[in-house]
């Protein structure tokens, strides 16, 4: 019996390591989702170049410069751990806003900040304050924005305006979010390149 029992226990004995080491083996993560935001779906126009416009620079909020995605419930800040921006935020969305106005303006050509030109050989300027720009826990993105539009070669001012944008997410998860948010600066991008279409391409020369 006392055999029979010291067996039983080393057979316990060992069954309960293997546990341990199995609970301590590396469980294999989930992979991580990267995500950008998108143009327009629209074309560039061929209508000849009449304005060279420098886009940027772009200030998101400090809780936004983060790799991961951002959503919010009221007060409370969730960041994602798996869903992350392809690109950083503020470079992605200085693209995004780049593009629409090439492609809402026509004869417009686009340098993206920081510019490849002296500021003095663009024609306007135009630069962005976000102080929100996340889904929120009803259901849509709020696109909170001031921009100002300015003279490349003086730095004057041509045109302000500022925005408060709320476009509903058809469905709870980031990819509906980021097209959201996509839809959001689309609805900015029409409300600048008004602007940019009212004036003269030499308007700050």
């Amino acid at each position: 019996m006392r055999s029979r029992a010291r067996a039983l226990g080393q057979v316990l004995a060992l069954g309960a390591a293997a546990a341990l080491a199995a609970c301590r083996l590396p469980r294999e993560s989930p992979s991580p989702r990267f995500w950008v935001l998108t143009p327009v779906d629209a074309s560039v126009s061929d209508a000849p170049v009449v304005r060279t416009v420098g886009v940027g620079p772009v200030d998101l909020p400090a809780y936004l410069d983060r790799a991961a995605v951002v959503t919010r419930a009221g007060p409370r800040l969730d960041v994602a751990t798996y869903d992350l921006w392809g690109q950083p935020l503020a470079e992605n969305v200085t693209a995004v806003l780049g593009r629409n106005l090439e492609c809402m303006a026509p004869g417009t050509a686009v340098q993206l900040f920081p510019w490849n030109v002296p500021s003095t050989d663009l024609d306007q300027r135009v630069t962005v304050q976000f102080t929100r720009f996340e889904a929120d826990a009803d259901g849509a993105v709020h696109l909170d924005a001031s921009w100002e539009l300015r003279s490349g070669a003086t730095a004057k001012q041509l045109a302000s305006g500022r925005a408060a944008i709320r476009e509903p997410v058809a469905g709870a998860n980031v990819q509906e979010t980021t097209a959201a948010m996509s839809r959001a600066l689309g609805q900015l991008s029409r409300d600048i390149a008004a602007h940019l279409e009212s004036g003269s391409g030499a308007s700050g020369r």
